[in-house]
């Protein structure tokens, strides 16, 4: 029989990084979105920065529901590991009353 094993510092980590993806790519997008007009010295390339950033700004939103969704699974995997270790451990425990 195979021993059941989940590391969870690396469920942890996997947890925090996805969950730190929407934040992470928001800011630049956001960032070109909101330009001001003498940033480039060209009102053609302003214009497709910001265009740019607004489109991606909706893309960068969906990655961040759908990493969101990614957290709450991570974190139901490691809730079901958490209580199957506990039950696990309570069946090895000796009965009331047996000797």
């Amino acid at each position: 029989m195979a021993d059941i094993y989940i590391d969870f510092a690396a469920l942890e980590r996997t947890k925090s990084n996805l969950g730190d993806v929407e934040d992470l790519l928001s800011g630049p997008c956001k960032g070109m979105a909101d330009l001001p007009t003498e940033a480039a010295g060209h009102e053609a390339l302003i214009s497709k920065l910001r265009d740019f950033g607004g489109e991606w700004d909706y893309g960068i939103g969906k990655l961040g529901e759908f990493s969101g969704g990614a957290v709450d699974a991570l974190k139901t995997i490691g809730d079901a590991f958490l209580e199957l270790d506990k039950q696990l451990t309570d069946s090895f425990k000796p009965k009331e009353g047996s000797a």
